[in-house]
């Protein structure tokens, strides 16, 4: 989901509404098309709770534009890639077609995960999934989270949705996750849990990330921001709200 600041709404207000969120082609799509196809992708919509509007960027290939675009410009063969957010399987299949290695994905909305199983077989993804949360922190386990009828917007921090009980998988758990050097983050706010305690992984370097101004405030941003400085990942690349940071 693309949350903006309050300058980029302004500037990309009337684009947003005609082209990423309109009602009519919203309504054409999921009338007629149904499926979302991008290059050699095919993704099915099934079971995803999305509002008519949300459509109508399967049509103009604006659906997750600021995170493909980050991943497509510096994904290469040297990431092996664990992806918070599977969502219906968009930046997984990326993901794996670019680095040519296997995934691992957390998703905690178990109601869209049979879509997103389906979805990455159907596109020759090697991957696991782990229907649940990854933990970093005890001090801040989740024992929940909202789940919104826009699955775009469900949340453990936007408290607006059925409350909906949550599985914590505790990184000291899973040996497997020291063969990975590369974190996606693409969850509703979640992006400040990992980016406070991104230390216990190791063996990340490189991190990807979607910002969302809507559930932070700028000093929150500023102390979230402050912390990567001080595990000494640097900004590379940036569009919109997402960020791509390097560890040196």
């Amino acid at each position: 989901m693309i949350s903006f600041n309050y300058l980029s709404k302004l500037l990309m207000f009337p684009a947003y509404y005609i082209i990423h969120y309109n009602i009519f082609f919203g309504w054409f799509h999921k009338k007629f098309i149904k499926r979302f196809k991008y290059k050699n992708f095919i993704f099915e919509l099934k079971n995803c709770d999305l509002p008519l509007p949300s459509y109508s960027s399967f049509i103009f290939n604006t659906y997750e534009l600021n995170d493909r675009i980050l991943l497509e410009k510096n994904l290469s063969k040297k990431n092996k890639c664990i992806i918070i957010g599977g969502g219906i399987g968009f930046v997984p299949s990326i993901t794996n077609k670019i680095t040519g290695n296997k995934i691992i994905v957390f998703e905690i909305n178990k109601k869209i995960i049979p879509n997103l199983k389906k979805n990455l077989n159907n596109n020759c993804s090697n991957f696991k999934i782990y229907k649940g949360n990854l933990l970093l922190n005890k001090r801040d386990k989740f024992n929940f989270y909202y789940s919104n009828r826009n699955f775009l917007a469900s949340s453990l921090y936007r408290k607006d949705g059925v409350k909906k009980k949550i599985n914590n998988y505790w990184y000291k758990n899973l040996t497997d996750l020291s063969k990975f050097n590369t974190l996606i983050i693409d969850g509703e706010g979640v992006e400040k849990h990992y980016i406070e305690n991104i230390k216990v992984l190791k063996n990340i370097r490189y991190l990807y990330f979607e910002f969302h101004n809507d559930i932070f405030t700028n000093i929150q941003k500023t102390n979230i921001f402050a912390n990567l400085k001080k595990e000494k990942f640097y900004l590379r690349d940036k569009f919109i709200n997402s960020y791509y940071f390097v560890k040196d």
